[in-house]
């Protein structure tokens, strides 16, 4: 189904399991987001959160599911595949999942658009027949300006046709754009978008653009890692759309890392990672290895707790932190280098 349709669904009743084909970012975040606050209205509480890949270790999923029954505890596991391919091994643990899901438990199995091959898998048919299946599709640009104007009506506001013109070619396609143009809008008290508000507040996408700030801090790119992120605060990007980016590339580094360390071959090892720079990803395991990939999702994890609330601290400079580590450059100390 269409990720227009999941509300509708979730609120029949929740499923025992859950996969969301991420073609596009929003559609997916936004489907994940909206699948986890259903199961925690329901009483699924407890989250583990797995990022694996065929090198992974699959006794971490076991694991998950063995704990949550052993202390009768209900909960969700968002289980994060973003190369699609789980290997032999991740195969058989989720067709043998889906064949019989635990019932105390929800499964939110997060994958990039399918293939043939995903799609021929014995484990992606099992899990088909088990789940309810999200395609998060880009919107087609003849509907993408009925896709903003909603936005905003949601928000509360109205647009004029030439003004939603304007602001759906600014966008271009990119839904996490538009929905950081109605949260500015949102957040200025704006009721009625005309075409002089948009050309007082737009931001320049071409001069901070959300998706080019990771590739440049995995090349190593320090001081230009900075000045964009500092860019986007100060146009006021949200926080959680640049940890969003961010951790995806870094998830995408640990994997790699892990890849490596398993053995696999050069040229495999940055295959499979969706909207990530190749070429950045490899230049960064020059001086990132497993080990140190971890902590870096340990660090982004702590900023997601900074930003929700959950742990006292500073967001910006956190992200600042996060931004300079994964460049290779620790910002403690040389703060005047990198202004």
């Amino acid at each position: 189904m269409d990720a227009a349709r999941l509300d509708g669904e979730l609120a029949r009743g929740l499923r025992p399991v859950y996969v969301i084909l991420g073609e596009e970012p929003l559609q997916a975040l936004e489907a994940g987001d909206a699948v986890r606050a259903a199961a925690r209205a329901s009483g699924f509480a407890a989250r583990t959160v797995l990022d694996l890949s065929a090198a992974g270790d699959w006794n971490a999923f076991e694991a998950a599911i063995r704990d949550r029954s052993l202390f009768a505890e209900r909960g969700l596991i968002d289980l994060r595949l973003p190369s699609g391919k789980p290997g032999k091994a991740g195969a058989e643990h989720l067709k043998r999942y889906a064949e019989r899901p635990a019932p105390d438990l929800v499964l939110l199995l997060q994958l990039p658009r399918p293939d043939k091959d995903m799609r021929r898998a014995a484990w992606f048919k099992a899990m088909e027949r088990a789940a309810s299946v999200v395609h998060a599709r880009p919107v087609p640009p003849a509907r993408l300006g009925a896709w903003i104007r909603e936005r905003l009506s949601r928000a509360g506001m109205t647009i004029r046709d030439d003004a939603l013109a304007l602001l759906s070619a600014r966008v271009e396609g990119n839904l996490l754009a538009a929905r950081q143009e109605v949260e500015k809008l949102t957040l200025a008290g704006v009721t009625e978008v005309d075409v002089e508000t948009l050309q007082q507040g737009l931001a320049d996408m071409a001069r901070f653009d959300l998706f080019e700030l990771p590739s440049t801090a995995l090349s190593g790119q320090t001081a230009r890692a900075l000045r964009m992120l500092r860019g986007m605060l100060a146009e006021g990007q949200p926080e959680p759309l640049i940890l969003w980016a961010l951790s995806r590339d870094i998830r995408a580094l640990a994997q790699a890392a892990q890849r490596r360390a398993a053995g696999e071959a050069p040229a495999n090892v940055v295959k499979g990672f969706w909207g990530t720079d190749a070429g950045a990803l490899r230049k960064a395991l020059d001086r990132v290895d497993a080990p140190a990939a971890l902590v870096l999702l340990a660090r982004a994890a702590q900023v997601d707790r900074v930003i929700k609330g959950r742990e006292t601290g500073n967001a910006g400079r956190q992200l600042l932190d996060l931004v300079a580590a994964l460049s290779g450059r620790p910002l403690e100390g040389m703060e005047s280098e990198f202004a």
